[in-house]
This record gives structure tokens, sequence and C-alpha cells, in this order.
């Protein structure tokens, strides 16, 4: 009797590799965004990696984290670097939300 080849998987390679470059970058996005929260809530940097880092550790208790120390960094940075550079342009503006604007 001859073999059922729908029995045999066929598993493409390409596909595989692309399905962990958007599953990394989804788990980058979550904690950019994570990150991006914590930041608007006032939470100093280093308080928000011990918290990204304690939720992935969480997360992934017993798989190995998709995102490493230096990843996170990166995006600790991108968040709370670029948020500082545009709370000190909207402050030059004089924006409507300025504290002591009359109208």
């Amino acid at each position: 009797m001859p073999p059922f080849d729908w029995m045999e998987p066929k598993r493409n390679p390409a596909l595989a590799r692309e399905r962990a470059a958007r599953r990394r970058a989804m788990y980058e996005s979550e904690l950019a965004d994570r990150a991006a929260l914590l930041q608007r809530l006032g939470v100093p940097r280093a308080a928000a990696r011990a918290r990204l880092s304690a939720r992935l550790a969480w997360d992934f208790e017993d798989w190995p984290t998709p995102v490493g120390g230096e990843q996170l960094d990166a995006i600790l940075d991108r968040v709370y670097g670029s948020a500082g550079a545009r709370a000190g342009q909207r402050g030059n503006q004089g924006g409507s939300n300025a504290k002591g604007a009359t109208k």
C-alpha cells in the first residue's frame, strides 16, 4: 500500500523564517508601545527597563526571549530619547497648553 502524501509534512523553510521575523517585529512593537506608555506615565527609564525585562521573563519563563537586552535598550533609547526631544520642541513653540498661557 503506498503511503499517503498528506501524512508527510511539507514545510516551506522560507515561510518559517518570515514568520520568525514577523513574530520578533511584533514583540518589539509591543515593547515599544509599553515603553511609550510608561514614559507618558512618568516612569523613569531604569524602572521601565526593569518592568519590561520582568515582563519578558514572565512571558517566556521556559523559553528564550525573542528580544534581548541590547534590543530592549535600543527600544528604550528610541522611546525615551525621542520623547525628550519632542518635549523640548513643544516648549520652544509656546503651544496653547503651556503654563501661564492666556487667551
